[in-house]
């Protein structure tokens, strides 16, 4: 008997592993998710918003949550928690499986945990539940252990940094990948890599309009919510919405001067620049 604590897409994606393998598996929830098929009318969910048509994100709050009903059904029936926040507000819980096992009852939804009794574990509505063992999916921290905490400022445990890549205290620290974003992350890290080159290519080749943009990494803050009202957490302290994140890019190619990835040459050769190293 397995009891997952955390209903984050890790959380759940265990709760379905556990549903295969355990005698039972049980969930434990603090508070309810938005969740969303992995694909919509046979069409990757990320990739279905981003092809639709567009529209304000309040009519966006009102118009997928209705599609999703649609296609799953009332996720109140399955036994979760009413979400406390509107869709898009929170990281949404990409999972297609969970609804199955949950409709099998191959996982029970629980309350959040009260405390441990022995072999028990009691909830807060009063249940109590023996299990083998209790796996936490409740998190993480961003953290950079081996950088002195003046290097990178921090909003909990997430690092505040210029477009979640350049540090605005300490010239030429750049920390790719340290964001969360509402879609794959993987093809937005190829133009934020981009963005790092055109900026070191410049402090070559064009000292001045690599001022320009130091000056933008300690001054420039650009809302990166795409107009989203995100729920105030610590999770959400780096968090950007594509979209908006690369609509700013493209204006920032433009201001820069750089060229745009999708326009560069991909056969030109590899590039080689010096910088000087920060100091310990």
């Amino acid at each position: 008997k397995v009891l997952i604590v955390g209903a984050g897409n890790s959380g759940c994606d265990i709760a379905c592993d556990a549903a295969q393998f355990a005698d039972e598996a049980h969930i434990s929830m603090r508070r309810g998710y938005h969740f969303v098929p992995k694909h919509i009318f046979g069409t990757p969910s990320d990739v279905f918003d981003s092809k639709g048509p567009e529209m304000p994100m309040w009519i966006k709050q009102i118009v997928f949550p209705g599609l999703l009903r649609m296609l799953e059904g009332d996720p109140q029936r399955l036994g979760l928690p009413k979400p406390d926040h509107k869709i898009f507000e929170s990281h949404p819980i990409l999972n297609s499986q969970m609804w199955h096992y949950l409709r099998h009852g191959d996982i029970k939804v629980q309350k959040d945990i009260d405390y441990l009794d022995g072999d028990y574990v009691v909830f807060k509505d009063g249940q109590k539940q023996k299990v083998d063992l209790i796996l936490l999916a409740t998190g993480y921290r961003s953290l950079i252990p081996y950088l002195k905490n003046d290097y990178i400022k921090y909003e909990g445990d997430r690092p505040h940094t210029y477009l979640n890549l350049f540090s605005r205290d300490v010239p030429n620290l750049i920390t790719l990948g340290f964001m969360e974003t509402n879609s794959g992350a993987y093809a937005l890290f190829d133009y934020m890599a981009h963005m790092v080159t055109q900026h070191l290519l410049d402090k070559t080749r064009n000292p001045q309009n690599a001022q320009k943009f130091e000056s933008l990494i300690k001054s420039d803050d650009p809302d990166l919510s795409g107009g989203v009202n995100y729920v105030k957490s610590d999770r959400h302290a780096n968090y950007i919405n594509k979209a908006a994140y690369m609509k700013y890019l493209k204006k920032l190619d433009k201001r820069m001067k750089w060229t745009p990835l999708d326009k560069l040459n991909k056969t030109e050769g590899s590039i080689s620049v010096e910088l000087a190293p920060i100091e310990a």
